[in-house]
């Protein structure tokens, strides 16, 4: 937010409806606030003033993540590669089996960057560096071993029902975590995170029809970043039906492409709901096998709108049970590579 003293007096009226509203003071000697680098002092000393909070933090972590991390070129997250490094480096001095190898590889060096690659996207310059380590280690037993490497990496992050051994391709690991955000702002619409970034990313749209700008935070490049998995995988439940597209939007699981293989000229219908037969959620089946063709009006007709609902709500499509998993958005990253 701008540091002026209308913002500050707002975060405080703020903050006293909270105190009034759960009976929750926060204690302001334990708060801090955050200014970038070309805010003035006589500002600072404003809002200090106006919020009675006079401690500044810009080096403080939250779960080994820098809370003010800047721009991702400027080495930033170049710590979680020396954590991994610090791991591997203490495992060469134990000589251990393939199997022991990869349980340490699994559970430890490749959980460390989890927590970064969920907020951000780290470059490739530290991808690689973690993927120098485990290798080197998985082939020689120690970060710094120079020995041959009989497989490529690539072939290595192939699952395990390939008869490979599954270890994480970083970067679409990165890209998977980052869609989990991506997929809360979608399903959340009521919650306090998503009204924030809607009023300043995309206030007249959604997530996925929002456009990005050079000027934007690091976090909401990050989102933008992994958005294309979402859309593929995204898939709309028909209830109602009247805020699905049928030409557009994804809603038919039955088909691969998740929407009409083809559209006919001569159908000029929109929404879903102009399938049904009026004033109820049964298909008009003469209807839909006259706007689709044969394969993909057998499909449509599986499909059971849901009476019960008000609107029409978004599930995964590569999961049962219909909640986004980074595994299956691995899995579909990886099969697309």
């Amino acid at each position: 937010m701008p540091a002026t003293q209308r913002s500050a007096e707002r975060v405080a009226r703020i903050l006293d409806d909270y105190n009034r509203g759960s009976g929750q003071p926060v204690n302001k000697q334990k708060s801090v606030i955050f200014f970038s680098t070309n805010c003035p002092e006589e500002t600072r000393r404003m809002v200090y003033d106006v919020l009675q909070i006079e401690t500044e933090a810009l080096g403080e972590k939250y779960l080994g993540l820098l809370t003010a991390a800047g721009a991702e070129e400027d080495g930033t997250f170049d710590y979680v590669a020396g954590r991994i490094w610090g791991f591997v480096n203490g495992w060469g001095e134990n000589t251990l089996s393939c199997a022991g190898r990869e349980v340490l590889i699994k559970a430890n060096a490749q959980a460390v960057p989890t927590y970064p690659m969920s907020c951000v996207k780290l470059l490739n310059k530290v991808c690689d560096k973690i993927r120098t380590y485990i290798s080197n280690y998985w082939w020689g037993s120690a970060v710094d071993s120079h020995k041959t490497h009989w497989q490529k990496w690539s072939k290595l992050t192939l699952p395990k029902a390939q008869g490979r051994m599954g270890f994480h391709d970083l970067q679409l690991f990165n890209k998977a975590m980052l869609d989990k955000q991506g997929w809360r702002l979608m399903t959340r619409p009521k919650a306090l995170y998503t009204w924030v970034i809607k009023g300043k990313y995309y206030p007249h749209g959604n997530f996925m029809s929002a456009k990005q700008k050079r000027n934007n935070c690091e976090t909401w490049k990050a989102m933008m970043h992994g958005r294309d998995v979402l859309k593929r995988g995204m898939i709309r439940r028909v209830g109602p039906g009247n805020s699905i597209d049928i030409w557009e939007d994804n809603w038919i699981q039955g088909i691969g492409v998740l929407k009409p293989r083809v559209h006919l000229e001569e159908v000029t219908i929109r929404r879903v709901y102009d399938l049904f037969i009026p004033g109820t959620r049964v298909w008009n089946v003469p209807r839909v096998n006259e706007s689709f063709i044969l394969m993909d009006a057998e499909e449509v007709l599986k499909i059971k709108p849901v009476s019960s609902w008000d609107e029409d709500l978004w599930a995964w499509a590569y999961e049962k049970h219909g909640c986004y998993s980074v595994r299956s958005a691995y899995r579909v990253l990886k099969e697309d590579q």
